[in-house]
């Protein structure tokens, strides 16, 4: 099949582990461990998206399926639990880091809303922002979980001053004490600990500095983030990716001339948060809108993502 169909490839997103509390569906290390043992049983090969990329654009193909794994943030958690799995079967991911938070500047804003969230002792919250109104119910996880969502999506489409300021009228309204520093279970990675990390195989990736989307903030902001966060991979990494990959990534979250900065920041390729598996043609032909899978909550669906049915119902 994957000489009929062509030489495909799924690239996989991975954030967190699963949390204690529920906050957010974070990846089980056992279930990441047993997709493993199947991809490698099955005949499948492992490359990291650096490979893959420069696969493409030579116009090499591969002789085997081939499953590519990518970590989006730079959580401590990630770096102790998932790291591990992945390294442990030689499938070369890559950690995309938010620079700002390895640096300690400061914590996401999207992680500091989620916080709030499921740290506010509330069942009901109703708030004004530049005339919308939001009315957060926090009665049960379901509900919390889809609060914080409505609030991370609004604070997409706000600059970077307004987006500071509805966090702190969120996090007001939630009746919460936001933490200077990142409370202990959002703690950053530390340069050290990705280091040595990297020697041992992984990869690590610019996620620019705020996390902010490209589509809320100006062309020269982006750049500007771009430009510091290389700097100081320069500075702390030996072998920084020179695949970058977008904030959040959806469609809405970047547009389409931002693609163009990312370039021009030294970068041959970028990946998307768009699902989809893709064909090594398809990434040399579009390097800057790399498609990738959000890792699934099951064995099953894995099986599924990284087969060529996958493939085609992606491509139809």
């Amino acid at each position: 099949m994957n000489f009929l169909v062509g030489h495909y490839v799924t690239i996989y997103m991975i954030h967190r582990p699963q949390p204690d509390n529920g906050a957010y569906e974070g990846l089980a290390p056992r279930l990441l461990n047993d997709c493993l043992n199947y991809a490698r049983k099955s005949g499948f090969e492992f490359a990291s998206i650096d490979e893959l990329v420069a696969d493409a654009l030579a116009g090499n193909n591969r002789e085997r399926p081939t499953i590519c794994f990518t970590l989006d943030d730079g959580y401590q958690d990630q770096v102790d639990q998932l790291v591990p799995v992945l390294l442990q079967h030689d499938a070369k991911p890559t950690l995309y880091t938010i620079v700002d938070m390895v640096d300690r500047h400061d914590w996401p804003w999207d992680a500091k809303l989620n916080y709030a969230v499921w740290s506010s002792a509330l069942s009901q919250v109703e708030f004004h922002y530049q005339q919308k109104p939001f009315k957060l119910d926090l009665t049960h996880p379901v509900a919390r979980t889809h609060s914080r969502r409505q609030l991370t999506r609004f604070g997409k489409t706000l600059s970077s001053d307004d987006l500071m300021q509805f966090v702190q009228n969120a996090v007001a309204a939630l009746a919460v004490e936001l933490p200077t520093n990142a409370p202990l279970t959002y703690t950053p990675a530390s340069w050290d600990s990705l280091r040595a990390a990297e020697l041992q195989g992984l990869r690590i990736g610019s996620h620019a500095c705020s996390h902010q989307v490209f589509a809320a903030l100006s062309d020269a902001q982006i750049s500007a983030e771009l430009a510091r966060a290389n700097h100081r991979l320069g500075q702390e990494i030996n072998n920084p990716s020179q695949v970058f990959c977008y904030p959040s990534g959806t469609a809405q979250d970047y547009l389409p001339h931002q693609a163009e900065l990312v370039k021009a920041a030294g970068f041959v390729a970028a990946l998307t948060a768009m699902p989809g598996n893709m064909r090594l043609q398809h990434i040399k032909e579009k390097p800057l809108h790399i498609k990738r899978h959000s890792f699934p909550n099951s064995f099953d669906k894995f099986v599924r993502y990284s087969s060529w049915l996958e493939y085609i119902r992606s491509s139809i």
